[in-house]
Protein backbone atom coordinates (compact mmCIF):
# COMPACT_ATOMS: atom_id res chain seq x y z
CA UNK A 1 0.00 0.00 0.00
CA UNK A 2 1.37 3.40 -0.95
CA UNK A 3 1.22 6.45 1.28
CA UNK A 4 1.29 7.12 5.02
CA UNK A 5 0.40 4.44 7.56
CA UNK A 6 -2.27 6.74 8.99
CA UNK A 7 -4.05 6.79 5.63
CA UNK A 8 -3.90 3.01 5.32
CA UNK A 9 -5.10 2.47 8.91
CA UNK A 10 -7.09 5.61 9.79
CA UNK A 11 -8.90 4.08 12.78
CA UNK A 12 -5.66 3.24 14.62
CA UNK A 13 -4.97 6.02 17.12
CA UNK A 14 -2.99 4.44 20.00
CA UNK A 15 0.30 2.65 19.49
CA UNK A 16 3.66 1.95 21.09
CA UNK A 17 6.88 2.29 19.15
CA UNK A 18 10.60 3.02 19.42
CA UNK A 19 12.16 6.46 19.14
CA UNK A 20 14.77 6.35 16.37
CA UNK A 21 16.09 9.93 16.38
CA UNK A 22 15.70 13.28 18.18
CA UNK A 23 16.74 16.78 17.15
CA UNK A 24 15.60 19.30 19.76
CA UNK A 25 11.81 19.10 19.73
CA UNK A 26 11.75 17.07 16.49
CA UNK A 27 11.23 13.34 16.92
CA UNK A 28 11.40 10.39 14.51
CA UNK A 29 9.64 7.12 15.33
CA UNK A 30 10.23 3.58 14.11
CA UNK A 31 6.52 3.36 13.25
CA UNK A 32 4.04 6.22 13.19
CA UNK A 33 0.28 6.42 12.89
CA UNK A 34 0.36 10.22 12.93
CA UNK A 35 -0.67 11.86 9.67
CA UNK A 36 1.84 14.34 8.28
CA UNK A 37 0.21 17.39 6.68
CA UNK A 38 -0.20 16.73 2.98
CA UNK A 39 -2.56 17.33 0.07
CA UNK A 40 -4.67 19.94 1.87
CA UNK A 41 -5.21 17.79 4.97
CA UNK A 42 -3.70 19.18 8.20
CA UNK A 43 -1.40 17.23 10.48
CA UNK A 44 -2.75 15.04 13.24
CA UNK A 45 -2.78 16.23 16.83
CA UNK A 46 -1.99 14.08 19.84
CA UNK A 47 0.75 13.13 22.28
CA UNK A 48 4.02 11.18 22.41
CA UNK A 49 4.81 10.00 25.94
CA UNK A 50 2.24 12.54 27.22
CA UNK A 51 4.00 15.44 25.44
CA UNK A 52 1.78 17.38 23.02
CA UNK A 53 2.50 16.98 19.32
CA UNK A 54 2.25 20.48 17.85
CA UNK A 55 2.95 19.50 14.23
CA UNK A 56 3.68 16.51 12.02
CA UNK A 57 5.63 17.18 8.84
CA UNK A 58 6.24 14.81 5.98
CA UNK A 59 9.93 15.02 5.00
CA UNK A 60 11.34 12.64 2.39
CA UNK A 61 8.43 10.29 3.01
CA UNK A 62 8.94 10.20 6.79
CA UNK A 63 6.87 11.76 9.56
CA UNK A 64 8.78 14.31 11.60
CA UNK A 65 6.94 14.90 14.88
CA UNK A 66 7.37 18.38 16.35
CA UNK A 67 6.69 18.42 20.10
CA UNK A 68 5.46 21.35 22.17
CA UNK A 69 8.37 20.79 24.61
CA UNK A 70 11.73 19.07 24.49
CA UNK A 71 11.35 15.39 25.38
CA UNK A 72 12.95 13.62 28.33
CA UNK A 73 13.08 10.32 26.43
CA UNK A 74 16.00 9.40 24.21
CA UNK A 75 16.57 7.38 21.00
CA UNK A 76 16.04 3.70 21.68
CA UNK A 77 13.30 4.35 24.25
CA UNK A 78 9.84 2.95 23.63
CA UNK A 79 7.02 5.46 23.90
CA UNK A 80 3.23 5.34 24.01
CA UNK A 81 1.64 7.53 21.36
CA UNK A 82 -1.93 8.76 21.09
CA UNK A 83 -3.59 10.47 18.12
CA UNK A 84 -6.37 12.95 18.92
CA UNK A 85 -9.36 10.90 17.75
CA UNK A 86 -11.81 13.80 17.58
CA UNK A 87 -9.63 15.79 15.17
CA UNK A 88 -8.62 12.70 13.18
CA UNK A 89 -12.27 11.76 12.68
CA UNK A 90 -13.12 15.33 11.66
CA UNK A 91 -10.45 15.16 8.95
CA UNK A 92 -11.63 11.70 7.84
CA UNK A 93 -15.21 12.94 7.52
CA UNK A 94 -14.21 16.18 5.82
CA UNK A 95 -11.88 14.52 3.33
CA UNK A 96 -14.42 11.85 2.37
CA UNK A 97 -17.10 14.52 1.99
CA UNK A 98 -14.78 16.27 -0.45
CA UNK A 99 -14.69 13.12 -2.59
CA UNK A 100 -18.49 12.85 -2.45
CA UNK A 101 -18.76 16.48 -3.57
CA UNK A 102 -16.25 15.89 -6.38
CA UNK A 103 -18.38 13.01 -7.64
CA UNK A 104 -21.47 15.22 -7.53
CA UNK A 105 -19.66 18.06 -9.32
CA UNK A 106 -18.39 15.80 -12.10
CA UNK A 107 -22.01 14.82 -12.76
CA UNK A 108 -23.49 18.32 -12.59
CA UNK A 109 -20.62 20.12 -14.37
CA UNK A 110 -19.51 18.06 -17.34
CA UNK A 111 -15.96 19.46 -17.57
CA UNK A 112 -15.25 19.64 -13.83
CA UNK A 113 -11.91 18.23 -12.66
CA UNK A 114 -10.25 18.18 -9.24
CA UNK A 115 -7.92 21.14 -8.62
CA UNK A 116 -7.26 20.65 -4.91
CA UNK A 117 -8.81 20.44 -1.46
CA UNK A 118 -8.07 22.16 1.84
CA UNK A 119 -9.47 21.15 5.22
CA UNK A 120 -9.80 24.05 7.64
CA UNK A 121 -10.91 23.98 11.29
CA UNK A 122 -14.33 25.44 10.49
CA UNK A 123 -14.92 24.86 6.77
CA UNK A 124 -13.56 22.80 3.90
CA UNK A 125 -13.02 23.94 0.34
CA UNK A 126 -12.62 22.04 -2.90
CA UNK A 127 -11.34 23.69 -6.07
CA UNK A 128 -12.68 22.59 -9.44
CA UNK A 129 -11.34 23.40 -12.86
CA UNK A 130 -14.47 24.10 -14.90
CA UNK A 131 -15.80 26.56 -17.47
CA UNK A 132 -19.36 26.05 -16.22
CA UNK A 133 -21.21 28.69 -14.23
CA UNK A 134 -21.94 27.62 -10.67
CA UNK A 135 -25.05 29.52 -9.63
CA UNK A 136 -27.26 29.19 -6.56
CA UNK A 137 -29.37 26.47 -8.19
CA UNK A 138 -26.25 24.43 -8.91
CA UNK A 139 -25.10 24.78 -5.29
CA UNK A 140 -28.51 23.59 -4.09
CA UNK A 141 -28.28 20.60 -6.43
CA UNK A 142 -24.79 19.75 -5.19
CA UNK A 143 -25.89 20.06 -1.56
CA UNK A 144 -28.87 17.76 -2.12
CA UNK A 145 -26.79 15.19 -4.00
CA UNK A 146 -24.07 15.07 -1.36
CA UNK A 147 -26.68 14.64 1.39
CA UNK A 148 -28.28 11.75 -0.51
CA UNK A 149 -24.96 9.95 -1.02
CA UNK A 150 -24.27 10.24 2.72
CA UNK A 151 -27.74 8.88 3.46
CA UNK A 152 -27.27 5.98 1.02
CA UNK A 153 -24.42 4.60 3.18
CA UNK A 154 -22.04 3.87 0.32
CA UNK A 155 -18.89 1.87 1.19
CA UNK A 156 -15.54 3.66 0.90
CA UNK A 157 -12.33 1.74 0.20
CA UNK A 158 -8.70 2.44 -0.64
CA UNK A 159 -6.10 0.48 -2.54
CA UNK A 160 -3.17 1.17 -4.85
CA UNK A 161 -2.59 0.51 -8.53
CA UNK A 162 0.16 1.04 -11.11
CA UNK A 163 0.23 4.64 -12.31
CA UNK A 164 -0.12 3.56 -15.93
CA UNK A 165 -3.25 1.55 -15.12
CA UNK A 166 -4.78 4.46 -13.18
CA UNK A 167 -4.21 6.83 -16.09
CA UNK A 168 -6.05 4.47 -18.43
CA UNK A 169 -9.20 4.61 -16.31
CA UNK A 170 -11.25 7.49 -17.63
CA UNK A 171 -13.26 7.92 -14.44
CA UNK A 172 -10.23 8.16 -12.14
CA UNK A 173 -9.40 11.67 -10.89
CA UNK A 174 -5.61 11.71 -11.02
CA UNK A 175 -3.17 14.55 -11.55
CA UNK A 176 0.47 13.71 -10.75
CA UNK A 177 1.15 17.22 -9.41
CA UNK A 178 -2.04 17.74 -7.38
CA UNK A 179 -2.03 14.18 -6.04
CA UNK A 180 1.71 13.82 -5.47
CA UNK A 181 1.08 12.61 -1.91
CA UNK A 182 -0.73 9.54 -3.29
CA UNK A 183 2.17 8.43 -5.50
CA UNK A 184 5.01 6.15 -4.45
CA UNK A 185 7.41 3.94 -6.44
CA UNK A 186 5.37 3.81 -9.61
CA UNK A 187 2.03 3.21 -7.88
CA UNK A 188 -0.81 5.50 -6.90
CA UNK A 189 -3.21 5.21 -3.98
CA UNK A 190 -6.86 5.32 -5.05
CA UNK A 191 -9.86 6.05 -2.83
CA UNK A 192 -13.17 4.69 -4.12
CA UNK A 193 -16.73 5.55 -3.13
CA UNK A 194 -19.02 2.81 -4.32
CA UNK A 195 -21.70 3.49 -6.90
CA UNK A 196 -25.05 1.90 -7.66
CA UNK A 197 -23.62 -0.57 -10.19
CA UNK A 198 -20.85 -1.52 -7.74
CA UNK A 199 -23.41 -2.69 -5.22
CA UNK A 200 -24.83 -5.04 -7.85
CA UNK A 201 -21.54 -6.23 -9.33
CA UNK A 202 -19.32 -6.20 -6.25
CA UNK A 203 -16.58 -4.30 -8.11
CA UNK A 204 -14.63 -1.54 -6.35
CA UNK A 205 -12.98 0.00 -9.41
CA UNK A 206 -13.72 1.06 -12.95
CA UNK A 207 -12.96 -1.97 -15.08
CA UNK A 208 -11.26 -1.81 -18.46
CA UNK A 209 -14.60 -2.48 -20.12
CA UNK A 210 -16.35 0.22 -18.07
CA UNK A 211 -18.83 -2.17 -16.43
CA UNK A 212 -18.45 -0.80 -12.93
CA UNK A 213 -19.65 2.68 -12.05
CA UNK A 214 -18.24 4.01 -8.75
CA UNK A 215 -19.51 7.32 -7.43
CA UNK A 216 -15.92 8.58 -7.29
CA UNK A 217 -12.42 7.17 -7.73
CA UNK A 218 -9.67 9.65 -6.89
CA UNK A 219 -5.95 9.50 -6.28
CA UNK A 220 -5.54 10.56 -2.67
CA UNK A 221 -3.12 10.15 0.22
CA UNK A 222 -5.49 11.30 2.98
CA UNK A 223 -7.52 9.58 5.69
CA UNK A 224 -11.13 8.55 5.07
CA UNK A 225 -14.10 6.89 6.72
CA UNK A 226 -15.18 3.40 5.63
CA UNK A 227 -18.75 4.38 4.75
CA UNK A 228 -20.38 7.64 3.66
CA UNK A 229 -22.86 7.45 6.55
CA UNK A 230 -19.94 8.18 8.90
CA UNK A 231 -19.54 11.63 7.31
CA UNK A 232 -22.58 12.85 9.22
CA UNK A 233 -24.05 16.33 8.71
CA UNK A 234 -22.63 18.16 5.71
CA UNK A 235 -23.79 21.29 3.90
CA UNK A 236 -22.58 23.38 0.98
CA UNK A 237 -21.95 26.99 2.02
CA UNK A 238 -21.17 28.83 -1.20
CA UNK A 239 -18.78 29.29 -4.10
CA UNK A 240 -16.18 31.73 -5.38
CA UNK A 241 -13.72 32.01 -8.27
CA UNK A 242 -10.10 32.34 -7.08
CA UNK A 243 -8.73 32.07 -10.65
CA UNK A 244 -9.91 31.89 -14.24
CA UNK A 245 -11.87 28.68 -14.93
CA UNK A 246 -11.52 27.65 -11.29
CA UNK A 247 -14.54 27.40 -9.00
CA UNK A 248 -14.04 27.04 -5.27
CA UNK A 249 -16.87 25.38 -3.37
CA UNK A 250 -16.91 25.72 0.40
CA UNK A 251 -18.73 23.32 2.67
CA UNK A 252 -18.93 22.34 6.33
CA UNK A 253 -19.21 19.04 8.18
CA UNK A 254 -20.22 18.15 11.72
CA UNK A 255 -21.13 20.88 14.24
CA UNK A 256 -20.39 23.66 11.74
CA UNK A 257 -22.82 22.12 9.26
CA UNK A 258 -25.46 21.81 12.00
CA UNK A 259 -25.00 25.47 12.94
CA UNK A 260 -25.38 26.54 9.30
CA UNK A 261 -28.53 24.49 8.78
CA UNK A 262 -29.96 25.91 12.01
CA UNK A 263 -29.32 29.44 10.76
CA UNK A 264 -30.94 28.59 7.42
CA UNK A 265 -33.97 27.13 9.20
CA UNK A 266 -34.37 30.29 11.29
CA UNK A 267 -34.12 32.42 8.15
CA UNK A 268 -36.70 30.27 6.38
CA UNK A 269 -39.14 30.48 9.32
CA UNK A 270 -38.64 34.25 9.50
CA UNK A 271 -39.32 34.57 5.77
CA UNK A 272 -42.56 32.59 6.01
CA UNK A 273 -43.71 34.66 8.98
CA UNK A 274 -42.86 37.98 7.31
CA UNK A 275 -44.52 37.08 4.00
CA UNK A 276 -47.41 35.11 5.56
CA UNK A 277 -47.11 32.33 2.96
CA UNK A 278 -45.96 28.71 2.99
CA UNK A 279 -42.24 28.08 2.68
CA UNK A 280 -42.41 26.82 -0.93
CA UNK A 281 -44.23 30.04 -1.92
CA UNK A 282 -41.66 32.41 -0.40
CA UNK A 283 -39.56 32.77 -3.62
CA UNK A 284 -42.61 33.79 -5.65
CA UNK A 285 -43.70 36.20 -2.93
CA UNK A 286 -40.25 37.82 -2.88
CA UNK A 287 -40.36 38.27 -6.66
CA UNK A 288 -43.69 40.09 -6.39
CA UNK A 289 -42.43 42.53 -3.75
Amino acid sequence: MTGQRAAAEPYATRFETEVTSIDGRRVWLERSHFYGANGGQPADRGTIADIEVSDVRLVDGEQVHVLAAEPSFRPGHRVLCSVDWSFRMYCMRAHTAGHVLLGAARRSLEDATDAGLEIGPETVRIDLETTATVDDETLIELDETVTRVVWESRPVSWDDAPIAAAREREAVAFDAEIHAGAVETGRVRLVTIEGENDRRSGSRFVGANGTADPWDVSACGGTHVRNTREIGPVTVLGSSSPAEDVTRIEFAVGPQAIDRRTAEKRAAFAATAASNVDLEDVPNELERT
